[in-house]
């Protein structure tokens, strides 16, 4: 999911290991040659429970493509309930940890 850039923050992902999440099936770093802005795209496993995502510099936007899920994001404490549909964005904002389920 990750890999070695001195324009990312990717110091919180050492050690973590998306396979039994998801498997990325896209990267413009290596199909179009981008460095300044990442795009991947990714399938995702149907259930995931408790996944601790790190708190990184920098700012994702996540875009479902096809399918639909539940979605529950922890962030200090409070728990978040929402759906993921095709063409909903979702901000993730820098430097906030959080659970996925």
């Amino acid at each position: 999911m990750v890999f070695d850039s001195a324009r990312f923050d990717l110091q919180p992902y050492v050690g973590f290991d998306e396979t039994g999440y998801v498997r990325r099936t896209y990267c413009s770093w290596e199909s179009e040659g981008w460095r300044s802005l990442l795009v991947q795209r990714f399938e995702h496993a149907p259930v995931v429970d408790d996944m601790a995502l790190p708190g990184t510099a920098d700012l994702h936007l996540v875009l479902p493509l096809s399918g639909t899920a539940v979605m529950e994001t922890q962030r200090h404490g409070k728990l978040v309930r929402q759906s993921w549909v095709p063409g909903r964005l979702e901000l993730v904002i820098p430097d906030h940890p959080s659970v996925r389920s």
